[in-house]
């Protein structure tokens, strides 16, 4: 019993660690991608180079600040994908980021559904075109953290 609960705990330890460094990661690339892309969009260069420290502090503590509800909403997904990834016995790392880059396009169709169509008000389909890269390296630090280990130990 004591063996197992050692054993269980790291593992479990693993997976939240890369579980909350990947949705970090995705949260910030939201940001600069919606940044880059408004930018593109007024003409103008994206905020977080025009007053470099301030921005970016912000938009981290933007992101600290969703952290709970981005944790809480992308947790069944994922939870589901690494279920199917582990059961279907797909464990690579791009594997994984394929996963990561379906979650754009899956989460916008889920929000657009949940919200009746009013939550973006951009083309849905370029917006989780221009996301795919968020998602994929999302998925790829999730990877890294929460999965590799398991690899490796393996062998």
């Amino acid at each position: 019993m004591e063996q197992a609960r050692t054993t269980w705990l790291p593992t479990l330890a693993r997976f939240t660690a890369g579980y909350a460094a990947a949705v970090f990661v995705g949260v910030m690339g939201i940001w600069t991608t919606l940044e880059i892309s408004d930018a593109i969009t007024l003409g103008r260069l994206p905020l977080f180079i025009l007053i470099f420290p301030d921005q970016i502090l912000n938009a981290v503590r933007l992101t600290v600040q969703v952290m709970p509800e981005s944790l809480l909403l992308a947790a069944p997904f994922t939870a589901l994908a690494t279920w199917v990834l582990i059961r279907m016995r797909w464990n690579r790392w791009w594997h994984f980021a394929i996963a990561g880059a379906a979650c754009p396009l899956s989460g916008i169709i889920l929000v657009q559904l949940a919200s009746w169509g009013r939550f973006f008000h951009h083309n849905e389909a370029a917006m989780a075109l221009i996301l795919l890269p968020t998602g994929m390296i999302s998925a790829l630090i999730y990877w890294l953290i929460a999965v590799r280990p398991l690899q490796v130990l393996a062998r």
